[in-house]
């Protein structure tokens, strides 16, 4: 019964942030870019954060990150793909960092008429001092980032669907 009330205990401390967005494109275009995250040609100059792969080979589980902050005195996080779904599903899980355990994740999911990202990070902060700089500062950076971040690629798929059917049309 102890373990049960430390379990629930520790898991009322996992914070939880989605973001989501839905474009009338068809899955099969937005989902080699979503995967790319972190990596892809569309990812904003202006991020807050920055991915450098660490590991080599292709994309799967076991590629591991380096993100770096661009704030002063934050230090890296490295992460690492603990599951993934080509085009579909991507699970990165915090190894070093600000974050104790946690996991980002990204779902491409088709519907009737497009296609809906979602954005997930689930995440404990690690010490009481970043508990602090997280919830005074960091928080609203990365909440903004992570806005930045999602209508970049929103924009980059929307742009790739237009031009696709433009030439449709020419060729027609």
């Amino acid at each position: 019964m102890l373990f049960n009330k430390q379990t629930s205990k520790a898991k009322s401390t996992e914070q939880i942030n989605h973001h989501f967005f839905f474009v009338e494109v068809p899955v099969e275009l937005v989902g080699p870019e979503a995967a790319v995250w972190g990596e892809g040609t569309w990812w904003p100059q202006k991020s807050l954060t920055n991915f450098e792969r660490i590991s080599e080979g292709e994309l799967g589980v076991g590629t591991r990150f380096k993100i770096k902050i661009t704030k002063p005195m934050t230090p890296p996080m490295v992460v690492e793909v603990t599951k993934f779904v080509p085009n579909r599903f991507l699970e990165f899980t915090f190894k070093s960092g600000i974050f104790k355990g946690g996991q980002e994740v990204i779902t491409i999911g088709e519907r009737a008429n497009g296609t809906r990202v979602d954005y997930e990070l689930h995440y404990r902060v690690r010490g009481i001092l970043n508990q602090i700089l997280w919830s005074l500062l960091s928080h609203k950076q990365y909440e903004a980032n992570i806005t930045l971040v999602m209508d970049a690629l929103r924009e980059h798929v929307l742009r790739l669907y237009r031009e696709k059917q433009e030439k449709q049309l020419e060729g027609a």
